[in-house]
């Protein structure tokens, strides 16, 4: 196979996976945009952790929360739980590698909240202790999964949100949470600031 060919298989099948992934997701993501509007017009912030790209993505998205994606807008209220190293390395140094979410939570969250939570793997203590964390205070809790994270998933109740990208693929289902990201934030200023297309 040439270059040419590999690039051209490389977008054919995001396209295709995003395709695929989308139907089963829509509803997941318009309750998950009237959560976060409620949180932001009730005077909260929304508190975004993940694991491994995950944590990537979730700094991505208080970076659009924070500053704005296309439109001219106030920032609004977010933070990433993964972005400073330094109570990372106290907490994991003087308590535990698996409280190095919860801890954070624990200081920083309020009922009304949102917890944001990028998952890719199940088996990931300091996410399991997040979404614990937030149960204890109130928070709400969206979270964007993958087929892996089956964990996270048993841990959601009936009040939370969980959008599950059923794909294969490290690269598909990345290329979807971030089309996710983007979706989610488009909608929450639609409903913030009224905007049309």
């Amino acid at each position: 196979m040439d270059f040419q060919e590999a690039i051209y298989l490389q977008f054919a099948q995001s396209f295709e996976a995003q395709q695929y992934g989308l139907e089963p997701i829509t509803p997941h993501l318009e309750h998950a945009a009237k959560v976060l509007f409620n949180c932001v017009a009730n005077g909260g912030k929304v508190i975004a952790v993940g694991n491994a790209t995950g944590a990537v993505l979730a700094q991505y998205f208080t970076t659009l929360m924070m500053d704005r994606m296309d439109r001219e807008r106030p920032g609004l209220p977010a933070i990433t739980l993964t972005a400073d190293s330094n109570t990372l390395l106290a907490i994991t140094h003087n308590d535990s590698y698996h409280d190095v979410f919860s801890k954070q939570i624990t200081a920083l969250g309020n009922p009304g909240d949102t917890l944001f939570v990028i998952a890719n793997r199940g088996n990931t203590s300091p996410i399991i202790q997040a979404i614990q964390a937030a149960h204890e205070r109130k928070m709400n809790l969206v979270a964007i999964t993958s087929p892996d994270a089956k964990n996270v998933s048993s841990l959601t109740s009936r009040d939370d949100i969980e959008i599950k990208v059923n794909l294969s693929g490290t690269a598909r289902v990345h290329e979807c949470q971030t089309v996710i990201i983007h979706t989610l934030i488009d909608l929450l200023e639609r409903q913030l600031f009224g905007y049309e297309d």
